[in-house]
């Protein structure tokens, strides 16, 4: 079996095609259209917090309203179900127990559920929150059902702007927006909230790449600042990076041809996201040090999970398909656990766990993470930290189709 490749194991390397009819097809020929607008930023939900799942979005809105809270902030979240089919509300990346999360809970329309929960400590980062309905999650997020949530850390000097990449790559529900810098740093809080695509992105000045920052991924802040010119977000993930603004100019925020079949399949074509056009005379801002101590634990035990699949239709785990009464895996709480996802399928899957970050093994730096890609014909291994309440969860394929065909299994930490 091959391993996976050091950008891979970075980035969580995806696909912008799903297999089959079920994927989102990418549109070719938009790289030259106009800009759009100024980029809107999502309205903030206030309290008290409460959601309804629509069909033009949450709360009528797309995306959803923006959850903005601190780390240790109690939040009391009502959410109804106002579609004309089951729904539920899955808060993706926070890792709160798998009461909270419920994803195996569906709401019939018109019914209501309570989330009590709190920030927990150093989740300081960003995340979102989506649909869980099995069997029609890919429907929904293409109705809009998606939204942000932010856990503020008031730690990093620079212009704060969150962009979430949804349906058609629109951000923030607009095509093609347009950034103007406030400050001579830019942070850019990307989130891959689309049923299907995976964004190779870069930042060009003209069709030169500029280097950028790394700052946080799925779990939040890294321990230092990574200098790169590419990342790949699947869908599910998030990262946040610093562009340097202090050029007077025209910057793009672009993701670039990427195969999801491995070298020499086909590619996606090159995308304009969004474009800074940067004032002069921003004042330079520095990089901060160390923003975080992230220490590895040792698993004590392996297991091994197989992503396979045929055709366009079923796609399995350990050669089964999802079943909601079935309990795939018992682990004990309070141990850590090696998991080797082993991709024996013709395209990439990015693999999701609900509830417990992980961390990718021999990755080049330490970050917490819960979606990582596995390319076909590759290995990832990763260590999971069990050491949360404990409780019924899932872990799956966030390519949306993949997961309502199957590609789901259910974990119990007893």
């Amino acid at each position: 079996m091959a391993e996976i490749s050091r950008r891979a194991v970075l980035f969580g390397v995806g696909g912008l095609l799903a297999a089959g009819s079920v994927a989102i097809p990418v549109i070719r020929g938009l790289s030259s259209l106009p800009d759009g607008p100024e980029l809107p930023q999502p309205q903030p939900l206030s309290e008290p917090y409460e959601l309804v799942a629509t069909p033009s979005g949450y709360s009528g809105q797309f995306p959803g309203p923006l959850l903005r809270v601190r780390e240790g902030d109690r939040v009391q979240l009502a959410f109804r179900n106002g579609l004309d089919s089951p729904t539920s509300l899955h808060i993706h990346g926070l890792p709160l127990s798998p009461a909270v999360d419920a994803p195996l809970a569906h709401l019939k329309p018109g019914e209501t559920d309570h989330r009590d929960f709190t920030i927990p400590p150093g989740t300081a980062g960003t995340y979102w929150y989506h649909p869980h309905a099995h069997g029609d999650v890919e429907r929904q997020l293409l109705m809009g059902l998606a939204g942000p949530i932010i856990v503020d850390d008031g730690r990093i000097d620079a212009d704060d702007r969150l962009l979430m990449i949804t349906k058609d790559l629109q951000v923030n529900g607009v095509a093609r927006p347009v950034i103007t810098p406030r400050s001579g740093r830019v942070r850019l809080r990307l989130i891959n909230a689309t049923a299907a695509d995976t964004l190779l992105l870069g930042v060009l000045s003209g069709s030169s790449r500029q280097t950028f920052h790394l700052i946080a991924t799925d779990g939040g802040l890294i321990e230092n600042p990574v200098a790169l010119t590419e990342i790949l977000l699947t869908p599910g993930e998030r990262a946040e990076i610093l562009v340097d603004a202090t050029s007077a100019g025209r910057l793009e925020l672009r993701a670039l041809p990427y195969s999801v079949y491995g070298p020499g399949g086909a590619q996606s074509d090159d995308r304009l996201l969004a474009s800074l056009n940067v004032p002069a005379g921003l004042a330079p801002i520095p990089l901060p040090g160390s923003m975080r101590k992230i220490d590895t634990p040792a698993g004590s035990r392996t297991r091994r999970l197989v992503l396979n699949g045929h055709g366009d239709s079923m796609f399995t785990i350990n050669g089964r398909t999802f079943d909601h009464n079935r309990v795939d895996m018992q682990v004990a709480s309070g141990t850590t656990e090696v998991w080797e996802l082993v991709n024996e399928h013709t395209m990439d899957h990015p693999f999701h766990l609900h509830s417990y970050s992980f961390q990718v093994v021999d990755a080049p730096f330490r970050a917490w993470r819960d979606t990582v890609n596995v390319p076909p014909g590759s290995t990832v291994r990763i260590v999971v930290p069990f050491h949360g309440p404990p409780g019924r969860t899932v872990y799956h394929c966030h390519i949306a189709s993949h997961e309502d065909l199957g590609m789901m299994g259910i974990l119990e930490v007893t």
